[in-house]
């Protein structure tokens, strides 16, 4: 079944958001990423048959690596300039962890270094949706949803998870959403964690940026279900004979999941999850799932020593034949495995809480090397064309070494066996898997579909949802409901204008803020292009909450230069970032006096200035919102000056 997106096809229509006074914003076609035809283009995919295929019908395969908005899991806040600080879950640390992230993109879709990744599994991690206000019921740990926050779920999707995922797919990557944290050990059918799971891609799933998005960003419905047991308790097993026990459990588990995802109008890729730490999917063959959309797929998880195989034991055949056995979908359905890493060590005697040995190695979750396992491993992927994530960007490449130097190399460089690892393997393989099975364009995906409709900036200081921009310098954040700005550091957030605007007709700008300012702050107007030239800055300092601006007597800097107000390419807010950021309470514009003229004819004496708003209403004061201003002679004449807008 063909699937047709109308966000993406080889050459979009993008809406340029023009925030010139009453100028709406218009429609122009961008290629995609900004890149050529190749490798690490993002159009719509859909399954057909056991293939991801794009609109043409090209097959695709795709190979990444997975992670997480969590700073436990990124170094504990010991990246350099991307400390995001004790309190990381909190919407103030937002800039921080997307400014991280931007730059992990940045080297994992470096092309140009030997670096090809075109898929990322984004976690989207519980310390966001976790409310730790909440009592805690039972143990910790990710398997615990007590404290779980559908409100929060709801804002750190629009605020985090969904702008890691659009950053990502400007890197040249697909996106699999995973939920926030693990499957408990023990799950039944209509217990509560099946409630979570359909809370959480209900939220999702009806989200209009992830629908916008369906054919790019695929959602896997929850990470390593452990042991199940269907709605009676009877538990999911296959017994060492093979027998296959109330396999029924799978498919009533996970359907009704997939049915809210459906209904709420999502028709991308979903892929489901198995039993055994996500290992096991018998059940799936004589109790399919029911999609209507028939865009399915299977999310399944590989480490040394699972289907039978290790370095000690194994081979190519015998890891065919077992994934097989234990993942008999893949005949019909396409597979992504979103865990799997390896490295050389040795086992210490000891056992992992999955029952497989415990072991000391250059820094994987799982031990075995390249040319033993590694190579068993390769052998299944490239017999069923699996798709793959690495369990963490650093499995992949030197996480820590690049933010320190800018240099990109494979993972554990330099370490003993380091090229005996899955750093070095993915590197080499990814490389390859590159020259092959990536969207080709045709036809069908280069005719850009009608745009869609058009944000109506009006005014010169709009601040809704689409034409306030949090990030002109730095990564930032905006809340259009409490016109609240979050930049990251020394950042810039506001307005840049394609035409630049005339403010020359007025006296001045009032600037109120909601409350004062936690850290340094200031209002910021160019009168030149580029954000590096020398703006005027009005400073909100000791506590103040009002800057009022008069235009005729801005300098520029220390510099000696006035401001031309005929002319405004850029205008915001600048703030160290971070914190309680800069909440707008209005921006009002005042006209120049009409009656202060150093000549005014004898016969052309003003008797009143008028304020009229749109429906004609007349005010002898300017009101919120659209005002035409117009002054009236004592000799009848009256004189139109040009309308402006009032915010508050």
């Amino acid at each position: 079944m063909k699937h047709t997106y109308n966000f993406y096809k080889k050459c979009l229509l993008s809406a340029a958001l023009t925030a010139g006074a009453f100028v709406s914003a218009s429609a122009q076609t961008t290629c995609l990423n900004g890149r050529t035809e190749g490798f690490g283009q993002t159009p719509p995919i859909h399954v057909e048959g056991n293939k991801l295929v794009d609109d043409c019908g090209n097959q695709v395969v795709l190979h990444g690596v997975m992670d997480t908005p969590n700073a436990y899991f990124n170094g504990n806040f010991k990246y350099w300039d991307f400390h995001w600080g004790t309190e990381y879950d909190d919407p103030t640390a937002i800039p921080n962890v997307t400014g991280y992230f931007k730059k992990l993109y940045t080297a994992l879709g470096s092309q140009d270094k030997g670096v090809y990744c075109n898929v990322f599994r984004l976690h989207m991690d519980p310390c966001w949706t976790n409310d730790k206000n909440k009592e805690l019921v039972g143990e910790g740990g990710e398997q615990n949803i007590s404290r779980f926050s559908a409100e929060r779920m709801k804002y750190f999707l629009e605020n985090l998870y969904f702008p890691l995922a659009k950053e990502a797919i400007k890197h040249g990557m697909y996106v699999i959403m995973r939920p926030p944290g693990v499957c408990p050990h023990d799950i039944k059918v209509g217990d509560a964690y099946n409630e979570y799971l359909k809370t959480v891609w209900d939220i999702v799933s009806s989200n209009d940026s992830i629908k916008k998005y369906s054919g790019v960003i695929s959602l896997e419905l929850a990470n390593e279900p452990v042991v199940l047991y269907d709605k009676n308790g009877g538990k999911y097993e296959v017994t060492w004979t093979g027998e296959l026990k109330n396999g029924w459990a799978l498919r009533d588990f996970f359907q009704p999941v997939l049915d809210v995802i459906r209904r709420n109008g999502f028709k991308g890729i979903v892929w489901s999850s198995g039993t055994g730490y996500q290992s096991e999917y018998r059940g799936y063959v004589k109790y399919p799932l029911n999609d209507p959309e028939n865009n399915l797929g299977f999310a399944c998880h590989v480490y040394s020593g699972w289907y039978g195989n290790s370095d000690e034991n194994g081979s190519a055949q015998s890891f065919i034949k077992n994934f097989h056995d234990q993942v008999p979908v893949v005949d019909n359905y396409p597979i992504v495995v979103t865990e799997c890493d390896w490295s050389p060590g040795h086992y210490t005697g000891e056992t992992n809480f999955d029952g497989s040995l415990k072991s000391v190695n250059l820094g994987t979750w799982a031990t075995g090397r390249t040319s033993k396992w590694g190579s068993y491993f390769k052998a299944v992927m490239d017999k069923y064309n699996l798709s793959l994530t690495l369990t963490g960007a650093d499995d992949y490449i030197d996480v820590a070494h690049y933010l320190s130097t800018g240099e990109i190399r494979y993972a554990f460089y330099g370490k003993q066996d380091a090229e005996d690892a899955c750093g070095k393997a993915c590197w080499d393989w990814y490389a390859q898997y590159a020259k092959v099975n990536y969207p080709k364009f045709c036809e069908a995906n280069m005719i850009p579909e009608e745009p869609e409709e058009p944000v109506d900036c009006q005014g010169f200081f709009p601040l809704t949802r689409g034409c306030f921009n949090p990030s002109i310098w730095e990564t930032g954040s905006y809340n259009y409901k409490t016109q609240t700005l979050i930049t990251g550091q020394y950042g810039f957030g506001g307005w840049k204008y394609d035409q630049p605007i005339d403010l020359s007709g007025y006296d001045k700008i009032i600037v109120t803020l909601a409350k004062p300012c936690d850290k340094a702050a200031s209002f910021r107007l160019f009168d030149e292009s580029s954000y590096w030239s020398t703006p005027y800055a009005f400073d909100f300092k000791n506590n103040a909450t009002v800057g009022e601006i008069k235009l005729s007597e801005c300098m520029k800097g220390d510099s000696g230069e006035k401001l031309n107000p005929s002319h405004i390419y850029i205008a915001g807010f600048w703030t160290l970032g971070g914190g309680d950021g800069v909440q707008i309470k209005s921006i009002e514009l005042v006209m120049k006096d009409p009656t202060d003229v150093t000549e005014v004819a004898v016969d052309r004496t003003v008797a009143k200035v008028e304020y009229l708003s749109p429906l004609g209403i007349v005010s002898s004061q300017p009101f919120e919102g659209v005002n035409i201003v117009r002054t009236v002679y004592t000799n009848g004449d009256i004189e139109i000056l040009k309308e402006f807008r009032v915010y508050k």
